[in-house]
């Protein structure tokens, strides 16, 4: 990273008093998504949580870097992007019909 984002990162973390470690709820303000779409972008790779948390582990990410994707307009376009394509799918699953059982496609006649 080059040295004037890092900057513009370093005051903008300095003027809203942020700790060094973000959790999902203010990872999720700071960057203007909802808190249940933290998840989806960690799956999709947009997000890494810091260290090698389990799965049922609480996600800690970093000021810094949560500051300086939420200030890059080409990372926000993706990650909605991704998040738009993954309700849609969501959506799609929904509303279509279950699949019947194999038995009770054998037995119509």
């Amino acid at each position: 990273m080059s040295n004037d984002p890092m900057q513009a990162a370093m005051a903008t973390w300095a003027a809203k008093d942020l700790p060094a470690r973000l959790d999902v709820a203010e990872t999720a303000k700071l960057l203007g998504f909802a808190q249940h779409d933290i998840q989806v972008l960690m799956a999709a790779g947009k997000l890494t949580p810091l260290g090698d948390p389990a799965p049922n582990a609480p996600k800690w990410f970093a000021a810094v870097e949560m500051i300086r994707l939420a200030t890059d307009p080409e990372w926000l376009n993706k990650a909605t992007k991704e998040l738009s394509k993954y309700w849609r799918h969501k959506r799609e699953r929904g509303n279509s019909p279950a699949p019947l059982p194999r038995a009770a496609l054998e037995q119509v006649p």
